[in-house]
Order: structure tokens, then C-alpha cells, then sequence
């Protein structure tokens, strides 16, 4: 059976031509930089950046590098500015994205859940459901690269010592099942000479955001991420906007519920 890619070679390769001419201009506007990110030397890793590490060196390590082509640490541009994507990894059976997830202690979570739930002893903490996050960048991929969806294969990889307590998604998996769970597809999708041109267009989007952008994607992440003041309410962890202090007439119990409601219906714990 023919891979269904093949009357998209042409495409590709126009984009990425296309592609190369604005990273050129974003390279230019950087200067003497070169489009390279600034060492400052030897950093402590925070326990995200461990866990990135860990599934990149999973990757690297126990996949065919002849059969799977891995991207790491990718930002791209969106429609309401940048996102940044963990890992891709490009094959003849698809696009892998996967979204990685450090996390200790209890999980409870399904796929049609939009939060999930951590418990770490006596603390109880909600987040994101990360298969969701990781819908938002399997499209951007698709819309940047002219790739249909169903191409892209969604994982989410939990690298830290979490246990499940609920049953796991099928493409949620712990770092040392990610390698067997990637090598379990095995339908050609895309042909094996168009696999460096997928992966080259991703590279050129990569590079057309320069680091002014991705300065402010890390400042918008630990804004929302960051503990709010007393007296201050925090921004909401989906779309960025105020929040307000809501109740839920369930329990009676106090949450941070987004101003944007209903139009956007981001929560997120009080402390």
C-alpha cells in the first residue's frame, strides 16, 4: 500500500523553501546572534528540564535513528503568539508530538477530564489535561506544515515517579514504555524520502521565532504559573486573563475561576 503522503512531496518542499526565506529575515533581525540561543554556562535543570531530558535520551537511545528522526525543544509560532512542543519525532508511521509531564505522587485524570489531579501526601493539586495541551500542538503543526491531522500521533509521557490511580489513555504512558509504545504503529503513512522534508519544515517554522518571542513565552508561563500574592488574584493558566475567586455550589469549596467565563473556562486551585 502506497504511504497516503506521497502527493505531498511537492508541497513540502515548496514550504520549506518558503519557510527558509522568513527564518533568513528573522536571522537577520537578530544580528550577531546568529539565531543561536546565548550560553551562560553550567544551570541547575528544574525538575521540567529533567524530565525533557530524560524522554530525549529515551529517544535518542532506543529508537532507530535510521527509521525515527527526533526534534527537541521546539517553539513555534500560534495564533495567540508562540507554544512550545517538548519532543517530535518524524517517521514513516507519522509524526510523533509528545508533551512530558514531571510529576511525583498520585494521578487521577481521563481523557475527556479537562483537569487532571495530582495528590502528593496530604497536598492536592489540579492541572491541565495534557492531552488536551497537546491537541493545541498537534494543530499547530498541521496548519503550519499543510500536513493533515490524522498524521500527527499525540503522547503524553509521565517521567517522573507519579503512579496512575485511574486508568491511563491509551497514548499516555510512563518514560520507559514511550520507546515500545512509538514502535507499535505500523502503518506506512509517510513516504521514507519525504521524512527529512517533514522534519526539515518544522525545523525552518522553529526558526522564524526570534528570542524576543520565546523570552516573553517563558515570562507568560511562570506568570501563570507562579503563586499569586496575598491580595492578588492570579492569571488564568489557559488564555492569560485575570481571575476571579468563584464558589462551587456543589461543596461550597473556593476556586480561581477565569474572567473570560464562558468564553474561556480555565480554573485553577486556591492555595
Amino acid at each position: 500500500m502506497e504511504p497516503v503522503l506521497a502527493s505531498f512531496g511537492g508541497q513540502l518542499v515548496a514550504l520549506v523553501f518558503m519557510v527558509s526565506a522568513v527564518r533568513i529575515l528573522v536571522l537577520l533581525a537578530r544580528g550577531n546572534r546568529g539565531g543561536q540561543r546565548r550560553s551562560t554556562g553550567r544551570k541547575r535543570l528544574t525538575r521540567g528540564e529533567k524530565g525533557e531530558a530524560c524522554v530525549d535520551a529515551v529517544i535518542h537511545s532506543e529508537l532507530d535513528d535510521g527509521i525515527y528522526t527526533p526534534i527537541s525543544d521546539i517553539m513555534l509560532p500560534a495564533k495567540n503568539g508562540t507554544t512550545q512542543i517538548d519532543h517530535v519525532v518524524v517517521s514513516r508511521y507519522g509524526v510523533f508530538v509528545i508533551e512530558t509531564k514531571d510529576y511525583g505522587g498520585w494521578i487521577f485524570g481521563g481523557e475527556d477530564q479537562a483537569k487532571w489531579t495530582q495528590v502528593f501526601y496530604s497536598r492536592k493539586s489540579q492541572f491541565q489535561n495534557p492531552l488536551r495541551q497537546n491537541y493545541r500542538h498537534t494543530k499547530t503543526l498541521s496548519e503550519l506544515t499543510h500536513i493533515p491531522h490524522h498524521y500527527f500521533k499525540s503522547v503524553v509521557v509521565f517521567a517522573g515517579d507519579a503512579t496512575f490511580k485511574t486508568e491511563m489513555p491509551d497514548n499516555v504512558v510512563y518514560v520507559g514504555d514511550l520507546a515500545r509504545h512509538i514502535e507499535g504503529f505500523e502503518k506506512y503513512v509517510i513516504r521514507d524520502e519525504q521524512v527529512p522534508d517533514v522534519a526539515s519544515a518544522i525545523r525552518e517554522w522553529a526558526g522564524t521565532v526570534s528570542p524576543e518571542d520565546e523570552r516573553l513565552h517563558v515570562e507568560m508561563l511562570r506568570k501563570r504559573m507562579r503563586p499569586p500574592a496575598e491580595g492578588e488574584s492570579p492569571d488564568c493558566p489557559k488564555c492569560g486573563n485575570p481571575m476571579t475567586m468563584r464558589t462551587n455550589r456543589s461543596d461550597n469549596s473556593r476556586f480561581w475561576g477565569c474572567s473570560g467565563y464562558p468564553r474561556c473556562r480555565g480554573t485553577r486551585s486556591v492555595a
